[in-house]
């Protein structure tokens, strides 16, 4: 028989798990393991709208009970257990099971596998994303609930990092308080840097901040470096000497990949800037490991790092996974594409935003089409639909 193991259950990893579920069949003697250490998919997209909305906190966590067809849990699995070690030769990836009292056992259990997919995905400020040595939902939650608080009781409130969800958070704290002061702080010179969006864009995201009061100072650094929210009153400076007065600091930045497991398997795969060398089939950039993938967040493909590229990453990757299984192909020979146009679906509080949608060369929309197409409900409905979940009400 033969076996695909894939470690992480995020947006690559389930959409991965879910096409093999789609492609193959139980006649085709594979069988596909899931390894995730939560009991859920943390829906992150909408972690902007958590920390000023009760209500959609419960939409953060969905259950991955019917994540795959029934008619394929025959051979396709999701174990919850956090991988600790992948060796080659034998091809294993040990592994501690995670139990429903979310409790890691210390006893150590192993995976054959012949082909091995690595989604594990990035680390980030917290809450944005799940702390990752706590797989409890209580706990983050509660970091959620804490974030919140101290937004409703602060007055003035700084925002760091200026990517897409800095921009987001500020937004969605001047829609719901509009009296508080928010201000964004980057140190690069144009905020969301880096993602090749036209001028229309950041013409619209700017003036849509400018509208809605929120401040924004970049090419500045922060003289200290923040290590994760903070909720005492303090002053801030910049090594161009400006003071910011803030009650609470939130820190939306601090992008990792996380790659431990294959550095600890071979150093030589990890780039300086952390992350995971591949070719353009995805395969991890080395001979000695054609039957290794690693997919989102965590590799150097040129792809956007989006949870929507990933998914589509792992789609592609269990077409080609199919192919070879049915015979149809000997070796992988498909490159994944980077989109020719950059896209992006920025929200800027629940009535609006700003997107760059891949047509057109890059077609810029504004309020109505970001409302329909994220900002109502940061695509709660369609991922929870994509889970096999419905939305809880």
């Amino acid at each position: 028989m033969t076996r695909i193991v894939i470690i992480g259950g995020g947006a690559a990893g389930i959409n991965t798990a879910q096409a093999l579920a789609k492609n193959l069949t139980e006649a085709d003697n594979t069988e596909v393991v899931v390894l995730e250490k939560n009991s859920f998919f943390y829906h992150v997209v909408g972690a902007p709208r958590a920390y000023v909305d009760a209500d959609y906190t419960k939409k953060m966590f969905i259950p991955y009970d019917n994540a795959i067809p029934k008619h394929a849990k025959k051979f396709v699995r999701i174990v919850r257990g956090v991988a600790t070690r992948i060796s080659v030769g034998p091809n294993e990836v040990s592994y501690h099971s995670i139990g429903s009292d979310d409790k890691e056992s210390e006893t150590v259990e192993k995976l054959t596998f012949d082909y091995l997919v690595l989604a594990t995905g990035s680390s980030y400020s917290v809450p944005i994303k799940p702390a990752s040595n706590d797989y409890t939902r209580s706990a983050t939650e509660g970091k959620l609930e804490e974030v919140r608080v101290h937004i409703e009781k602060a007055e003035k409130i700084v925002v760091i990092g200026g990517g897409s969800v800095g921009c987001e958070v500020a937004a969605e704290i001047k829609a719901k308080y509009p009296s508080k002061s928010v201000t964004i702080v980057d140190a690069n010179t144009q905020l969301i840097a880096g993602n090749n969006l036209r001028d229309k864009f950041y013409s619209y995201l700017n003036a849509s901040l400018e509208k809605l009061e929120v401040k924004v100072i970049l090419g500045e650094r922060l003289t200290e470096r923040l290590s994760g929210n903070g909720f005492e009153k303090r002053v801030l400076r910049t090594d161009k000497g400006t003071e910011i007065e803030s009650d609470i600091q939130l820190l939306c930045g601090g992008f990792r990949p996380v790659v431990t497991l294959v550095q600890e398997m071979d150093e030589s795969l990890v780039t300086e800037r952390g992350s995971v060398r591949v070719n353009d089939k995805l395969q991890l950039e080395s001979e000695k490991y054609a039957h290794i993938f690693a997919l989102g967040d965590m590799c150097n493909h040129p792809a956007p790092k989006m949870a929507f590229i990933a998914g589509e990453q792992g789609k592609f990757l269990a077409g080609e996974l199919a192919a070879v299984i049915h015979k149809k192909q000997t070796v992988f020979t498909k490159a994944f594409e980077t989109p020719a146009v950059a896209a992006m679906i920025l929200p800027l509080g629940p009535c609006g935003g700003v997107s760059q949608l891949p047509v057109w060369g890059g077609v810029v929309v504004g309020d109505w089409f970001t409302w329909l197409l994220k900002s109502r409900d940061y695509f709660a409905g369609r991922i929870w639909a994509s889970v096999g979940a419905s939305v809880p009400n």
